[in-house]
């Protein structure tokens, strides 16, 4: 598995190779769009675009980049740099690694030429300690402009770089030397680090994210935001207003590092009242999925009120009691939902979870989160019948109204 838009050894090894580069008419982190932006049609793709420089911008800001020149658009490539700072070129890597909308990003060379014959020195002063006695293929663009082909490209730089090299290796070489011309300026580098890709947060509205700061509705977060939504955070106080702590503080690490663009917001509602009231009302193997029922009703409400398009679960299905399918199927029927609730993880096992959470950089924060209520010590109900959960939750609606008056409202 690709391990999207982490500080890794990776990317920052290759950041940190300067050989060549001062052959360069300037130093650029180079950031390619996902391959969604640029399908999309005329009318839609300069709106997406706008959206993805003002995330980048965000992220470079976050992660304290600040004497590069602006991202700009250059076909389908944004542009990063120069940048006044040599450190800097491998923090605004590292920021674009964490944007939804990048496919991929590296640090290259610009230069301008006056034909194919010296695109190709400048091709070998830069890169030809890359090759030396490395096998290498080289992989050229263009524009459709230029008076060559990029085959023509290819073979006329290879020549230019056999005599350093171990030999061409077009299927599987050492050393891979990319150049895309655009017109009279080319870009060389060693070849991509893969992004997270997606869409930019901002382009598909906004959804409320059920937010017990664990390990599953992190992810879910992020799997919404990289489909472009905005995701806000609505965490329950079951048992103690000290779960709000690990809720903030892993929403915090997950908007410093993902959720640019806008200011997320934490919401909380205390339920203590709801859980006591379903402690000492409801049958004991229907406690689990009434209180879902009832943070499902709660969530609606707020998502209603605060103009939401959508609420995120992290259930996955026959993880837990309460996220059988046969569960499910009752939580849905048990009340017709006005807004739609969406579950991002439902195919996804406990060790898939865990495993995006490393790669996204949230697990050791997730794994401090705490378990502060179970309402259920003897067996919960894998089958609930829709009637009976219908007659358990009237027992305590009333409760969970009441609760929707504590709503708590803060930006992350």
């Amino acid at each position: 598995m690709h391990s999207p838009g982490l500080s890794l050894a990776e990317p920052y090894m290759r950041c940190h190779d300067n050989a060549g580069l001062g052959k360069c008419d300037h130093i650029i982190v180079v950031a390619s769009l996902s391959g969604e932006i640029v399908l999309k049609s005329r009318r839609v793709r300069p709106r997406f675009e706008r959206r993805l420089l003002s995330n980048i911008a965000d992220a470079l800001a976050k992660w304290n980049v600040k004497t590069c020149s602006r991202p700009r658009l250059w076909d389908a490539r944004i542009l990063i740099g120069p940048c006044r700072q040599r450190d800097e070129y491998c923090l605004a890597m590292d920021a674009l690694l964490h944007v939804f909308g990048v496919h991929a990003v590296t640090v290259a060379c610009m230069v301008t030429h006056s034909g194919l014959d010296d695109l190709a020195l400048r091709v070998e002063e830069i890169a030809s300690e890359w090759v030396r006695s490395r096998t290498f293929a080289v992989r050229a663009r263009r524009s459709g402009v230029e008076p060559f082909t990029s085959i023509e490209a290819a073979r006329t730089i290879g020549a230019r770089l056999l005599p350093y090299s171990a030999g061409v290796n077009l299927g599987s070489p050492d050393v891979e030397v990319h150049v895309e011309v655009r017109g009279t300026r080319a870009i060389i580098h060693k070849g991509f680090v893969r992004g997270a890709g997606g869409l930019p947060i901002g382009v598909e509205g906004r959804a409320l994210v059920l937010f017990s700061g664990g390990f599953d509705s992190p992810l879910a977060a992020w799997f919404t935001a990289k489909r472009g939504v905005e995701v806000d955070f609505l965490h329950y106080i079951l048992a103690t207003p000290l779960s709000l702590n690990d809720a903030r503080r892993v929403a915090s690490r997950e908007k410093s590092l993902w959720l640019h663009g806008y200011r997320p917001r934490l919401l909380a509602i205390d339920f203590r009242r709801v859980t006591s009231l379903i402690a000492s009302k409801v049958s004991e193997s229907y406690r689990q999925v009434v209180l879902r029922v009832a943070m499902l009703d709660a969530a609606e409400e707020v998502a209603v009120r605060e103009g939401y398009q959508a609420i995120i679960t992290g259930e996955s299905l026959g993880q837990v009691s309460s996220q059988t399918l046969q569960n499910i199927y009752a939580l849905t029927l048990a009340k017709p939902r006005k807004i739609p609730v969406l579950r991002p993880l439902i195919g996804l096992d406990k060790e898939e979870i865990i495993e995006y959470m490393r790669r996204i950089g949230l697990y050791s924060e997730a794994e401090k989160t705490k378990e502060y209520c179970r309402l259920t010590q003897g067996p919960a109900t894998t089958k609930a019948k829709v009637d009976k959960l219908v007659q358990e939750y009237s027992l305590i609606r009333g409760e969970v109204e009441k609760a929707l008056e504590t709503l708590q409202v803060e930006y992350l």
